[in-house]
């Protein structure tokens, strides 16, 4: 019975074990496969290194410029003109002026302690004469030289260029100083003076117009002037084309000589081209002898009668007396009666310490006692460039066409050039009302009516 019992619980763990074994054990979790590496990179090239810059040498220091002279160092201002011919009136003042204005600046040191001294000729207005004081000048190399008249101006200025000597010229022909070159004009050309006048005149033509004029609807001008380079030069094709485009039409052109004692014939001309309009470009004897010949045919008051800005002048006033009355012109500077200004006010000064005559009084004496302040400042500007030592005629001109605006004795005058400028542009028109220039307008800008 024990054995019995025995096998049977020998049995039943038998039983128990092969259960047991026969259950399937479970798998073990499979862990996710491990991502195949990524290829590295291949190493980017090391870029090179630069090479370190050489270092430079250092600059040897350049020497200061000199901007002081040295002891008894002088300049010399080259000028020459009609003392002695018909233009006599008008360059005698400006001559005065010149000596005057650089007898002034010596006094107070000259140019940068340079005692300044003058070289002056007379050419009797011959053009001739005028052509060898040049070349007697230019063997002395002038740094800078003023002329007065518009022929020799004209006829001189590729010269002016071929020997490098910048010229500063009242004789303001357009011929004369374009196309740009070595020559500066001092006030406005007389072409673009015309222009100026013209369009003023058809914008103020219902007020400005003569009381006895024929046909008044619109400016009809006839151009009584001088045979002469300058007398011609307000007359040309951009003048005519322009005056056109405002409504002024030029209806007669008629030449006299300077110095005529009668130009009747040249105003009853101009009346039988239909004008009601005298513009001059002449001075002194010119306009004067327009304005009495107007009063002697007993038709001023069928005329407005102008002229440029040599016209507008003490000379013309003494010359015409009461025919002067109502004279209109183009005026580009300040005159004796803007006391107020501090630049007349010295001027006023000088010319009476020099006792100078009052014909003497003029335009003329005005701007040439400015123009000798205008080169101070030009040269100085030249000096502070290239010192004492490079002053030649081409350091000069490179300063006179890129120095912008200079305003001469406070601003009695004004220059103004630049690349392709020779020629200042601003003015204003003046009436003569009993015996004083009295201004008609506030400052206006020329047209540019240069030759194209």
């Amino acid at each position: 019975m024990k054995k019995k019992f025995v096998l049977l619980a020998l049995l039943a763990f038998a039983l128990i074990a092969l259960a047991a074994c026969a259950t399937p054990t479970a798998a073990p979790t499979a862990a996710p496969p491990t991502a195949a590496p990524k290829p590295t990179d291949a190493p980017k090239p090391t870029t090179a290194p630069q090479p370190t810059a050489a270092a430079k040498p250092t600059d040897v220091p350049k020497p200061a410029v000199r901007t002081k002279a040295n002891a008894g160092e002088k300049i010399t201002l080259y000028h020459f003109g009609d003392v002695t011919g018909p233009l006599a009136a008008i360059t005698t003042p400006l001559v005065s002026g010149f000596t005057d204005g650089v007898k002034y600046l010596n006094s107070k040191g000259g140019i940068r302690g340079a005692e300044v001294v003058i070289e002056w000729a007379d050419t009797g207005g011959k053009l001739e004469n005028a052509i060898s004081t040049y070349n007697r000048f230019r063997e002395k190399k002038p740094l800078v030289m003023q002329l007065y008249g518009s022929g020799e101006t004209e006829a001189l200025r590729d010269r002016a260029a071929e020997d490098k000597i910048p010229v500063l010229t009242a004789g303001v022909s357009a011929k004369g100083s374009y196309p740009p070159g070595w020559v500066y004009a001092v006030v406005p050309i007389y072409s673009d003076q015309f222009g100026l006048f013209a369009d003023w005149l058809a914008t103020n033509w219902a007020k400005v117009k003569p009381a006895k004029g024929q046909a008044n609807d619109s400016p009809k001008i006839a151009f009584v002037t001088w045979d002469t380079a300058y007398g011609r030069a307000a007359l040309s094709p951009e003048t005519r084309a322009f005056a056109e485009s405002k409504g002024v039409k030029i209806v007669a052109e008629e030449l006299f000589t300077a110095g005529a004692p009668d130009v009747t014939t040249q105003i009853l001309a101009a009346k039988k081209a239909g004008a009601n309009v005298i513009y001059t470009n002449s001075l002194a004897t010119g306009p004067a002898q327009v304005l009495k010949d107007v009063v002697s045919l007993g038709v001023r008051e069928e005329f407005l009668v102008a002229g440029n800005n040599w016209a507008i002048d003490s000379s013309m006033l003494a010359l015409s007396g009461a025919a002067s009355e109502g004279f209109y012109g183009v005026f580009p500077n300040l005159w004796f009666d803007d006391a107020d200004n501090p630049g007349v006010k010295l001027i006023l000064e000088q010319f009476a310490a020099n006792q100078r005559k009052p014909a003497e009084r003029s335009v003329g004496y005005l701007l040439s006692f400015s123009l000798v302040d205008s080169m101070r400042q030009i040269l100085e500007k030249t000096i502070d460039r290239v010192g004492f030592d490079g002053l030649n005629g081409t350091a000069v001109n490179e300063t006179i066409a890129t120095m912008g605006e200079i305003k001469a004795m406070d601003g009695v005058m004004v220059l103004g050039y630049g690349k392709d400028i020779r020629a200042t542009n601003k003015a204003r028109i003046v009436q003569v009302q009993k015996g004083k220039f009295v201004y008609q307008s506030d400052w206006l800008t020329t047209p540019d009516l240069r030759p194209k």
